[in-house]
This record gives C-alpha cells, structure tokens and sequence, in this order.
C-alpha cells in the first residue's frame, strides 16, 4: 500500500492514527510517498517519522519498495 500525501494541505493527528495500525498489520509494505509540509511536520513532532516508510515521491516509493523496516527510505524528504 502506498499512501500520496502530496496534497495534504491541513493534518491532523487521525491521519497518524490511520497510517499506524496499517503499518503494525502490513508491515513494510505500508509506504507513505510525498509528505506534504503539514503532514511531514506532524510526523515529526508525534515522533513517528522512525516508524513509517517514508519516501520523497510517489515515485520513488513505487520504484523502491519498501524503506528498511522501521526507517525512512534513503530517498526520504
């Protein structure tokens, strides 16, 4: 699964709690592409950025697959 949150222009914590239990069940096939500024700011300020797959474009999440588990992608904003 992979989540394009380019367009996210107002974040708020629900997103967290969606994106979580979808990483617990899936594991790193869970990647979270192109994190607008709100929601790239809110993962850091919750302390999750070390739990989630990010990748900097939906691109690069396609093409890499999964970042390292519990880790960002090399290619990560």
């Amino acid at each position: 699964m992979v989540a394009d949150l380019s367009a996210v222009v107002c974040a708020h914590a629900a997103i967290i709690n969606a994106l979580l239990p979808a990483r617990l069940s899936l594991g790193s096939r869970v990647r979270i592409a192109a994190l607008s500024w709100p929601v790239l700011r809110l993962v850091q300020i919750l302390g999750v950025d070390h739990a989630l797959a990010l990748h900097a474009g939906l691109q690069e999440a396609l093409r890499d697959g999964p970042a390292p588990e519990g880790g960002v992608s090399s290619s990560a904003a």
